[in-house]
């Protein structure tokens, strides 16, 4: 770790996207660890594309944290960019980037043995859902390029329901619907080839939306306990999907666990770092505290 005393670090966030306001949160986060470290860092605010993409933003920087959110951030163009330039950055490639951020495309690159929710056709002419899908109870409407839970709605499978969700998640572009399952919501960290212990997530609201993540004082966070057979074949999948989309450096895996399997829900290649983010809460499970998950993280991203 030495060496990186070396580096200018810009710690980037803000962005463009729905997300903003957590992406500051973020960078403040980690410019502030990385300060108190003893390290030489300065948050790079940026708030519109053009000052993103241009070169003079980063003359002063050796390394790149990427905190935006969302699109401009998590989509690959930005770090199609870096890579362009020839700048070290945190997280995944472009190529595994761009794979990953729209849900509906992701489930293409996943293996074939891994459970994922089914994905539903919308008849707009019939204002129902296609097949025999109707016989579903209830499904998941969400936006396919968003995160923070924004634009999701968790509702019975009725026309008129599903075309109000609709009309809501498509404030935010694309939109899809899924089956819903039912289970635990749990998130698991990898970073570099470490995987942190699962997180179950436990919200007094319907589902762990954007209330439930950033206002709520009742969600609630605990190591998500298995047998030994169980974990070991979580941590196989958790591997298998981050290869399946070519991530390295770090990333975030939400599933669902019905009790027998678990589903693949999204992966996030730029995962929150606030003091209420997932992946700070898998670390502290794991024994890191944030400053060190902080210099793991670009390690990992250097490696």
């Amino acid at each position: 770790m030495e060496n990186f005393k070396k580096l200018n670090f810009g710690i980037l966030g803000g962005g463009y996207s729905n997300e903003r306001d957590i992406s500051l949160k973020s960078t403040k986060a980690v410019n502030q660890a990385l300060l108190e470290s003893g390290y030489r860092s300065n948050i790079l605010d940026v708030a519109n594309k053009k000052i993103l993409f241009s070169k003079d933003t980063y003359k002063n920087f050796d390394f790149i944290f990427i905190l935006i959110h969302g699109l401009g951030g998590e989509d690959g163009e930005l770090q199609n960019f870096f890579e362009e330039m020839n700048l070290s950055y945190s997280g995944s490639s472009s190529e595994a980037c761009r794979k990953s951020f729209d849900k509906r495309l992701a489930k293409n690159f996943l293996s074939k043995n891994i459970n994922t929710p089914k994905q539903l056709q919308w008849n707009s002419h019939e204002e129902k859902i296609d097949s025999n899908d109707h016989l579903l109870k209830r499904v998941v409407v969400k936006p396919a390029k968003e995160g923070s839970s924004l634009g999701v709605s968790i509702i019975e499978n009725k026309s008129d329901l599903i075309k109000s969700a609709i009309n809501e998640a498509s404030k935010y572009g694309d939109f899809m619907i899924e089956e819903f399952i039912h289970g635990d919501e749990i998130t698991v960290a990898q970073v570099g080839n470490e995987i942190y212990p699962p997180v179950k997530i436990t919200s007094d609201n319907q589902f762990y939306d954007f209330q439930a993540k950033y206002n709520s004082e009742n969600t609630k966070y605990t190591k998500a306990e298995y047998s030994s057979a169980k974990q070991k074949e979580l941590d196989e999948l958790i591997i298998q999907i981050n290869n399946d989309f070519g991530c390295k450096a770090w990333s975030r895996t939400d599933l669902i666990d019905d009790g027998e399997n678990f589903y693949f829900l999204e992966l996030n290649t730029v995962p929150g770092m606030t003091n209420t983010s997932l992946v700070p809460k898998a670390a502290k499970f794991a024994g890191l505290d944030f400053d060190r998950l902080v210099m793991q993280i670009i390690k990992s991203s250097l490696d």
